[in-house]
């Protein structure tokens, strides 16, 4: 069952609209036990309802899976495998990806961020523990020490940022979907 189906109503302004603030409480109140997940690295290919199956042996379990691990949107919000990742950054960017992997054009630079001299201790490099665009570090003098971040690398990071999910324990599962309904039909 989707969890749309437990969600319950609001009017506001004379219309019936879902009630999106009770997911907090659920939150708040059922996954701060650590002990009732574990940590899974999602693989290229692997998708919410595909993990669910895998490991509930029910695919429309994929809510309690967006749910933990607050994602709103999976279009947005669970990593990408290589071809939606080159697709997408092509469609953002507007250009070709090989261009996205460069720090030699300024248009694929995102920021700049110190690394650091031979002569810097590891509290000097922490110290600068900001980043630069490129327009501040040109009109900085091109500053030593500092290393341009390309957008590939940038995008990379945030969509393998994505990569780590937790997943509940099945035994787990029952108590926190009656949890979820309760919490819902009382919402």
């Amino acid at each position: 069952m989707s969890l749309v189906n437990y969600y319950p109503y609001v009017t506001y302004n004379n219309s019936k609209a879902v009630n999106l603030l009770v997911e907090a409480e659920v939150i708040k109140s059922y996954l701060q036990d650590y002990n009732k997940f574990y940590t899974h690295v999602v693989k290229n290919g692997e998708r919410p309802d595909t993990l669910a199956y895998d490991i509930y042996n029910d695919s429309s379990l994929d809510w309690i899976i967006l749910l933990v691990n607050g994602i709103v949107d999976p279009y947005k919000d669970w990593v990408m495998d290589e071809k939606q990742f080159i697709s997408y950054l092509q469609k953002k960017y507007n250009t070709a990806v090989e261009k996205l992997t460069t720090t030699t054009i300024t248009s694929s630079i995102v920021y700049y961020y110190y690394k650091g001299l031979v002569s810097d201790s590891a509290e000097t490099i922490a110290a600068f523990n900001y980043t630069m665009t490129p327009v501040t570090y040109s009109k900085l003098g091109n500053p030593a020490g500092w290393v341009a971040k390309s957008v590939w690398d940038y995008e990379n990071e945030l969509n393998e940022s994505k990569r780590e999910i937790k997943i509940m324990r099945n035994e787990f599962i029952s108590n926190f979907k009656q949890q979820v309904k309760d919490i819902f039909n009382n919402g």
